[in-house]
């Protein structure tokens, strides 16, 4: 396809200026200004961080949902299981949609419908609605997960966009959760965060941009109002490029390097999100009796263990491509997760013998620490990886690697509580480091 004609100002010819290539090149993303790229990231982390951590945001509150309801505190803890898996399989759903209609559209409504889904949650008064609501909430609000790594992939240049995979939601939340419970009922606490999904909406509707690019083809072909609705985001049939994209997304799925790639990310998010929807259940009880406060504050040790397994994860994937050059290859980012991989299974097995022989917390906190610090280095090893092998799919390889980490969520909610109460705390979390090797 040509590009579209770009009418030349007086003198272009004369003075040598090509109008066409710098209209061209206002709409690649990675051509904008700073202040313009920022304030489209700082939109896109708010939005990135409620994806993922007002999912999680019920898990220090699982007690009083189980008091207020009159069931027990495992089955209180199921309520988000459902909103988890759907949060891959919405991200699968918008992949023909950002296709067909651009990334704003697909982000920016989604988000809107979300804000009041968390609200029905807010007022819901019985599990089964708040269950209902928290599952749609999955559906609906998973989309920044999905163009997230594609829009970084974008805007900003491939070395920088390894290290923003930056995973602290799932802990934030909670804990942010548990400290307003405090101060007033759970209600209080989800009536916070419609106010926190309103303002994130606000932030993509005034500071968003239609990212979709590719050289060569016919993409932004319309003003900004109208990419927010989708209308000329380029000259494909809507039809056609939603079939077409269906069928890429099975193709990719069962490609052999992104299919390895997701099973290990699944066994990879499994254990660490098993231990973030299960660990207020442990810690309420003796010998350590935490109230909400305390619940929370323990969180920050998987927050400190976000942040040092990004920094380690940036400074690998910075040194693997510096270090050679001339014999680099996108596979030795994989190299990355043999650390994590060591940290996450001493980890494991640190948390595992805290909680079995009722030690100190500060095992349970450094445990946990070292387990969410290596699944944040694989993760910024395995999706800087696959991003650069499939550079031209990125939205794809995006919302498979989602999927494949959801998908292990929705599971451990079910099957750990009965496990751990079969066998006990210690042998469960004894069997996971071999599973990570074997993976």
């Amino acid at each position: 396809m040509t590009e579209l004609a770009v009418k030349e100002c007086t003198g272009a010819r004369a003075t040598g200026y090509d109008t066409k290539t710098e209209h061209i090149q206002q709409r690649n993303p990675s051509s904008w200004r700073p202040w313009k790229k920022h304030l489209l990231f700082f939109a896109l982390m708010s939005s990135s961080i409620l994806a993922d951590g007002s999912m999680t945001w019920g898990t220090t509150l699982i007690v009083p949902h189980a008091s207020e309801w009159g069931i027990s505190v495992n089955r209180s803890a199921t309520t988000m299981n459902y909103g988890i898996l759907l949060q891959g399989v919405g991200g699968l759903m918008a992949i023909p949609l950002i296709e067909a209609y651009g990334r704003l559209p697909v982000w920016l409504w989604p988000q809107f419908i979300t804000t009041f889904i968390v609200l029905g949650a807010t007022l819901s008064n019985n599990y089964g609605a708040f269950t209902t609501f928290r599952s749609l909430q999955g559906l609906f609000g998973t989309v920044p997960q999905v163009v997230g790594l594609p829009i970084i992939h974008n805007i900003y240049p491939p070395e920088g966009a390894s290290g923003t995979t930056f995973l602290v939601g799932p802990f934030l939340g909670p804990a942010l959760a548990g400290y307003i419970r405090a101060s007033g009922d759970w209600k209080v606490s989800f009536g916070i965060l419609t106010v926190f999904y309103s303002l994130s909406t606000l932030l993509i509707f005034f500071f968003n941009y239609e990212t979709y690019y590719v050289p060569g083809r016919q993409y932004q072909r319309n003003s900004r109002l109208l990419s927010m609705v989708g209308v000329k985001h380029h000259n494909l049939s809507a039809g056609p490029t939603l079939l077409y994209w269906c069928k890429t997304m099975v193709i990719y799925i069962f490609k052999l390097p992104l299919l390895l790639t997701g099973i290990a990310t699944m066994v990879n998010f499994c254990w660490p999100i098993g231990i973030t929807v299960t660990v207020s259940t442990f810690v309420t009880e003796p010998p350590y009796l935490f109230n909400t406060v305390q619940s929370s504050s323990l969180r920050c040790a998987a927050i400190l263990g976000a942040l040092l397994g990004w920094v380690y994860g940036y400074w690998f994937n910075g040194w693997v491509s510096r270090s050679s050059p001339t014999t680099y290859y996108t596979e030795k980012r994989l190299h990355g997760v043999w650390a994590a991989i060591i940290t996450m299974a001493c980890g494991l097995l640190t948390y595992g013998a805290t909680l079995h022989y009722g030690k100190h917390w500060i095992g349970l906190g450094f445990g946990w620490l070292m387990v969410v610090a290596g699944m944040v280095a694989s993760t910024v090893s395995i999706t800087a990886h696959a991003l650069e092998k499939y550079p031209e799919q990125s939205t794809v390889v995006s919302a498979i690697i989602n999927a494949w980490r959801t998908a292990s969520g929705f599971s451990v909610g079910y099957f750990q509580p009965a496990w751990i109460q079969r066998d006990r705390i210690a042998a469960v979390l004894a069997h996971k480091p071999p599973t990570w090797w074997l993976i």
